[in-house]
């Protein structure tokens, strides 16, 4: 018996059908709800349903027991070629492969990666920087804004080149508006360097894990004494120096779950003025999995609580976790995100890939080309060719349409306009894409499209809880 394509979802308030084909989030009764349910389970058929409202919404078109898409390809292909040769914004420069900092989960570790390279002494010569401001320049004609970033390694062991290439950038990027941006570990900051940085507004950010028993932990020197009271000095002499311009710094936090999520979170409230980035420990080329210590979760879920309350002036947004706000933020992201979308199409692909190259394009020291400096740079199947040869549209269509290698599953999964898979989650080494190790993350994705469909509904029952009190308010 063909069961509709859809997915259910419950809260204490309502009952909520998502129609995959339609992409719609639609509120139901309780009796078609536990109808549907039954339909899901095989044990009623859909099309024989006495329920008003589920033959409404059937002759409204919903609740189709097959998926319209026939075929998947990504609508961008045609046009990639001129999205790579006239529209890239942004170009990350790998200076050096040196790091002065041994981070007991850095992915470039001898001890924690699989795939990916290990620490090496390589650097990126001048000619090979000039050429990829040059590649960059011939590529971004058709971009107003450009961005170069600088990354490692630690990017600050080669400060010189550094203001090489900024000078060679402000040259050549003559009329259009140009930004720089660095992360660094922040243990090599300078008078010099800060100095520097003030006069060119480069955009900094600094990664710090959280306060010093939690920070030491992993981002440790080579030695393995910890790096935390270093970079604090070094914050201080930042403000010192230049404090508007630290008032701008940004802060990158890496977090082990395994902690108490108010320890990390302390960090952010004495420096609650500046933006975090948070993300959890990269296990993607290591194969372990991330534990998570209950302290992390309940305190993590309560902080985010918070931070849905004091959007509504329910709760002082100056006492709420940074990180919780980050986290708040991207739901609301998502739900934009949601509401901005199509139906599914008989041509669509699933939600996942950026276009390779054209939004995060990373160049490694040795002019090789990446869609970013998240993928390996020991990957055959990543590489998009080089600033000499230029792309290879070939890899780079076949990284665009990563979920054709599992066609026949995507184009049934209900999760496909909610899907997140990365290129990165499709290799293993190999010159070509691996299905299998796609399949292996789909729960994962289905779990976190089920998640963010329920972060929807959360936030759409707030709103209507919130406004109506408002409406009850002024009727009175």
């Amino acid at each position: 018996m063909a069961t509709p394509f859809i997915q259910l979802f419950k809260t204490p308030r309502s009952r909520y059908v998502f129609d995959v084909n339609m992409n719609e989030i639609l509120p139901i009764s309780t009796e078609s709800f536990s109808f549907l349910k039954k339909c899901m389970s095989g044990e009623a058929d859909v099309t024989s349903s006495e329920i008003a409202e589920i033959n409404d919404l059937r002759q409204a078109g919903y609740l189709k027991t097959e998926s319209v898409v026939e075929k998947i390809y990504h609508p961008y292909t045609p046009f990639l070629n001129d999205l790579l040769e006239r529209k890239i914004p942004k170009a990350t420069l790998q200076l050096t492969q040196r790091c002065n900092l041994r981070c007991k989960y850095c992915i470039y570790s001898e001890d924690v990666n699989m795939h990916q390279r290990s620490h090496s002494n390589k650097d990126m010569h001048w000619e090979t920087a000039k050429k990829s401001i040059d590649f960059l320049r011939e590529h971004s004609v058709d971009s107003t804004q450009v961005n170069i970033g600088f990354y490692g390694g630690e990017p600050l062991l080669r400060f010189s080149l550094i203001k090489q290439i900024v000078a060679y950038a402000r040259e050549k990027f003559d009329g259009k508006e140009l930004a720089f941006t660095i992360t660094t570990n922040g243990t090599l900051l300078n008078e010099e360097i800060i100095s520097y940085f003030e006069k060119e507004d480069v955009q900094l950010m600094i990664s710090l894990d959280g306060p010093k028993e939690i920070h030491d932990k992993n981002r440790v020197f080579p030695n393995g004494q910890g790096s935390f009271d270093t970079v604090m000095e070094n914050l201080e002499r930042l403000k010192a120096i230049a404090p508007d311009y630290a008032k701008k710094v940004s802060f990158s936090m890496v977090m082990d779950p395994i902690n108490d999520y108010d320890c990390i979170n302390q960090i952010t409230i004495t420096t609650r003025e500046h933006h975090f980035l948070a993300s959890l420990v990269d296990k993607g080329y290591d194969e372990g999995k991330l534990i998570y210590s209950e302290e992390y979760l309940w305190k993590s879920r309560y902080q985010e609580f918070l931070a849905v309350l004091s959007m509504f002036n329910r709760f002082p947004s100056t006492d709420v976790s940074a990180i919780a706000r980050n986290v708040v933020g991207r739901f609301i992201a998502d739900r934009t995100t949601y509401q901005s979308s199509n139906p599914l199409r008989k041509v669509d692909v699933p939600s996942g890939p950026c276009t390779p190259g054209q939004l995060r394009l990373f160049v490694d020291v040795n002019g090789r080309l990446f869609p970013c400096e998240r993928v390996s740079e020991n990957s055959k199947s990543t590489c998009l060719g080089t600033i000499d040869d230029g792309f290879d549209l070939y890899k780079t269509s076949a990284l665009l349409n990563v979920g054709s290698i599992t066609e026949k599953e995507c184009k049934k999964c209900w999760a496909f306009r909610f899907c997140a898979i990365c290129v990165k989650q499709v290799d293993d080494g190999t010159p070509a894409l691996s299905a299998v190790v796609k399949r292996s993350h789909c729960n994962e994705i289905r779990y976190n499209a089920y998640e963010k469909i329920r972060r929807i509904i959360f936030l759409k029952e707030i709103d209507d809880i919130y406004y109506s009190e408002q409406t009850r308010q002024l009727d009175r």
